[in-house]
């Protein structure tokens, strides 16, 4: 009895096996999951990291020396064009104004007086001149009033070139005291003295605050070396911030920096390093309506670097490489797949152009598996 049962159980088996067979054996069907071939728009882009800075940022400084006795600014202060900053305890500038008009006075005298005793000489030398003429007074006499005559027109040659150096030293001393006002429209963005201290303007111009306009702001995307020859003033940039990323904020390319450069401070200097990556940077000039473009903020930039409009593309995933050609699958009206060599045009991260070897409408194979492959895909649970 035991053994009957065995047997059953050997032919269900067997049974089985041959049914699975005929429905799963070497016959099992290919599908193909296919989209039709259309035209649409695409573009190319380059994405990169920026920082924001100030597209006018000018340092207010003094090329006068002494004490600050006060600062008429604050940080974040709106200011305006020829607005003071500071009041500054310039008793020696001051000073030697009044020496350097003091002087240009003492010429301006000196030269009035050296122009009445030219007269004076002049009128003696053409007396002398006429009356050696006639032999009535002697050469020496003669030359005597001759040179007197020179001397007293070098004497007021020599002052006017001393009056010319002398309303030189006024005017100088005159903006030596007027140094201390506001250059531009702007907001106070530094101020790196304080109320009490002394400033030197003998050993370089002292920076007394920063002014920038922050109406128009720089943006500084960072590109890289692979990737910067496809730059080129006027492309269009799309930009987000992290405070407002769904805010887009639409420019474009101004200009690219002709080296690799190390930006720091709004100061700019040639970069000799050798380290392995390479960067350049775009400028783009945006406008600051909002005012929530602030310097140093951190950007993402979008540039528009190739379009093309009304053309066929397809998902990149359907190409594939061989060598140095590219090739799809197409599926035919009989369900025969032929392999098709194609030229590419630009892409995008999910689309290229094809710009020969394929038509509209024809079936674009993007993967292929067998049915068991399908049945056995279909009955897992999703992953999340």
């Amino acid at each position: 009895m035991k053994k009957k049962k065995i047997a059953i159980c050997i032919c269900s088996v067997v049974i089985l096996f041959l049914i699975f067979k005929k429905f799963t054996g070497k016959d099992e069907k290919t599908i193909f999951l296919t989209d039709e071939v259309k035209r649409g728009n695409i573009a190319q882009t380059v994405i990169a990291t920026g920082t924001i800075r100030s597209n006018n940022r000018v340092e207010v400084g003094a090329q006068v020396s002494g004490r600050i006795t006060k600062l008429n600014v604050v940080l974040g202060q709106e200011v305006k064009k020829g607005d003071l900053i500071a009041t500054i305890d310039s008793m020696t500038q001051e000073n030697d104004l009044e020496k350097a008009k003091s002087q240009l006075s003492s010429y301006e005298k000196q030269l009035e007086s050296k122009k009445v005793n030219l007269e004076v000489k002049k009128s003696k030398y053409n007396r002398a001149s006429n009356l050696y003429k006639v032999k009535s007074i002697s050469q020496d006499d003669y030359e005597t009033a001759k040179q007197e005559y020179a001397d007293a027109k070098s004497g007021v040659s020599e002052l006017e070139e001393l009056i010319k150096q002398a309303k030189i030293e006024v005017k100088i001393a005159e903006t030596d005291l007027s140094y201390t006002v506001i250059t531009i429209d702007g907001v106070v963005v530094s101020i790196p003295i304080s109320e009490g201290q002394t400033v030197n303007s003998m050993q370089s111009a002292p920076t007394i605050v920063q002014v920038a306009d922050l109406k128009k702001m720089l943006i500084k995307p960072e590109i890289s070396e692979g990737d910067i020859t496809k730059l080129k003033k006027g492309q269009e940039v799309e930009f987000t911030i992290l405070s407002l990323p769904e805010k887009v904020y639409k420019a474009k390319i101004d200009s690219i920096d002709p080296a690799t450069t190390t930006l720091t401070d709004d100061e700019y200097e040639e970069s000799a390093s050798d380290t392995e990556a390479v960067y350049y940077y775009a400028n783009v000039i945006v406008d600051n309506k909002d005012n929530n473009l602030r310097i140093g903020m951190t950007t993402t930039n979008t540039i528009k670097v190739a379009e093309a409009k009304d053309v066929i593309t397809i998902p990149t995933t359907a190409l594939y490489k061989k060598g140095n050609k590219y090739y799809v699958k197409t599926l035919g009206e009989k369900e025969e797949v032929e392999e098709k060599e194609v030229k590419i045009g630009i892409n995008d991260d999910m689309n290229t152009e094809i710009k020969s070897g394929l038509k509209e409408g024809e079936k674009l194979i993007l993967t292929e598996m067998k049915a068991g492959e399908v049945a056995s895909r279909s009955t897992r649970p999703p992953r999340f």
